[in-house]
């Protein structure tokens, strides 16, 4: 009887889960309050590229076009593709996904760099 209650506890959660690769994929994800700034998917999510607000046009930063490696459905790690410096490693992104209502979302964004720095909570309006 308790495992039919937990699980009946949790399953409002479980058939409520958000898969995020599809929905941002195909999609531009821009700061909230920020008019180019962000990052957009490709429509199979597997590539990705990052914005900057002061760029001409809203175009993308070409030296931080990213590959872009799903974990789960809410996970994923941008890692650089163009290698501008040959002795240091790629810059590596960890963006955990975690609400989606309407056209906003929230992430997690997750420090993957040297040094000690806290994770941030970032908002988006997806375009």
């Amino acid at each position: 009887m308790r495992k039919l209650f937990l699980t009946l506890l949790f399953l409002p959660s479980l058939v409520m889960a958000t898969d995020f690769k599809t929905a941002v994929s195909g999609k531009k994800l821009t700061f909230v309050d920020a008019t180019c700034a962000g990052v957009s998917f490709s429509k199979d999510g597997a590539v990705a590229k990052m914005y900057a607000e002061q760029v001409p046009n809203c175009d993308p930063n070409m030296s931080l076009l990213l590959r872009a490696k799903w974990l789960n459905d809410n996970t994923v790690i941008l890692v650089e593709k163009v290698r501008e410096n040959k002795n240091a490693p790629p810059r590596v992104f960890v963006m955990q996904f975690q609400s989606l209502s309407g056209n906003k979302v929230t992430v997690k964004d997750v420090w993957a760099g040297w040094g000690t720095y806290p994770d941030k909570i970032e908002k988006y309006t997806i375009k």
